[in-house]
C-alpha cells in the first residue's frame, strides 16, 4: 500500500476534518450554561464561521472556513458579524478555491494574505510508530484527571490557567464529544511533560493540539505523541491520518518524520487596518 495522491476530492476530505473538529469543539464550549465565552458559530452557505469573542487569540476560534468563489456573495455579512464584536479574523483558504475574483474582492475589502497553514496526512499503517520506554511513555488519561491535563494543556501553550466558568466550557465539550475525542500525557520518569489531543471521525485521525512543558522540550515528547496517536487511530480503524501545522516548524518535522507528507497549505487572510 502506498500513500495516496492527492487529489481534490482527498483535500477536501482533509479540510473537512479541520471543520468537524472545529464545530466539534466551538458548539460543545457554547452549549456551557450562559455561554461563558461568548461563542457564535454562522453557516453561509458551505461557508463556516467561528466567533469566540472572550478568547480572542485562540486559534479555533475567530476564523472563517471553507470560503471559495461561491461564497464571495457572503463577505460583507462575515466582516459584519466579527465586526460587531470588534474582532480581528482570518479566513483560511484552501488551494483551489481562490480565484482571482475573491481575491480581488478580499483586496477591496482590506484584507490581504499574511500567512500560511499546512495540511499534512498518511495511513496509519504506513506511518513510523515507536513503543514507550521506560523514560518516556504515553498513556489516555483517566476519567479523574482531566483537571490535570487542561492545566498541563494551558502550561504547555504558555496560557493563563483556566478560571472556574472557562473550565465548565472545556468540560462541556469534552463531555458532549467523548466518543471522539481522545486525550493523552506523555510521562518523561513518571513526570507529567506533555498533552495532545486526537479527534476521530468520518475515519479520519486528527493529531490536533500537542503541546510539552518548557522543561521537557528536547526530549522526544512531541515524537512520542505523534507516534502513539498514530497507533491510536489505527486501532480505531482510522485509514487516513492528518493535522494542520505551521509550514516548517518543529512539529511540522516530526510529523514529516513520522510518515506524514504535505497535503496543500491554506491561505491565511487578515485585514489589513
Amino acid at each position: 500500500m502506498i500513500l495516496p495522491p492527492m487529489t481534490r476530492q482527498l483535500a477536501q476530505r482533509i479540510e473537512q476534518s479541520d471543520i468537524d473538529y472545529s464545530l466539534s469543539r466551538l458548539e460543545g464550549m457554547q452549549q456551557a450554561k450562559g455561554n461563558p465565552l461568548q461563542i457564535e458559530i454562522k453557516r453561509y452557505g458551505n461557508v463556516n464561521a467561528f466567533l469566540i469573542e472572550a478568547w480572542p487569540d485562540f486559534w479555533y476560534g475567530n476564523k472563517v472556513l471553507g470560503l471559495e468563489t461561491s461564497s464571495e456573495v457572503y463577505l460583507e455579512e462575515i466582516i459584519d458579524l466579527f465586526g460587531r464584536h470588534n474582532l480581528s479574523f482570518r479566513f483560511e483558504i484552501m488551494p483551489g478555491n481562490l480565484s482571482s475574483s475573491l481575491a480581488s474582492r478580499l483586496h477591496k475589502l482590506r484584507f490581504a494574505q499574511m500567512g500560511f497553514n499546512t495540511a499534512v496526512y498518511g495511513i496509519p499503517s504506513l506511518a513510523t510508530k515507536t513503543s514507550s520506554t521506560e523514560q518516556l511513555r504515553v498513556r489516555e488519561i483517566q476519567s479523574n484527571e482531566i483537571d490535570l491535563f487542561l492545566d498541563l494543556y494551558q502550561e504547555g501553550f504558555g496560557l493563563p490557567r483556566l478560571y472556574h466558568q472557562e473550565k465548565e466550557a472545556v468540560l462541556s465539550w469534552l463531555n458532549r464529544a467523548k466518543s471522539n475525542v481522545y486525550l493523552y500525557i506523555a510521562h518523561v520518569d513518571d513526570i507529567p511533560a506533555a498533552v495532545g489531543v486526537l479527534y476521530v471521525e468520518n475515519g479520519i485521525g486528527l493529531l490536533a493540539d500537542a503541546a510539552t512543558l518548557p522543561g521537557f522540550r528536547g526530549r522526544g515528547c512531541h515524537t512520542a505523541m505523534i507516534h502513539h496517536r498514530i497507533a491510536q487511530a489505527e486501532k480505531h480503524n482510522c485509514d487516513l491520518i492528518t493535522s494542520f501545522v505551521e509550514f516548517g516548524s518543529s512539529s511540522h518535522l516530526n510529523l514529516e518524520r513520522a510518515g506524514l507528507r504535505v497535503a496543500y497549505t491554506k491561505s491565511m487572510w487578515w485585514r489589513v487596518e
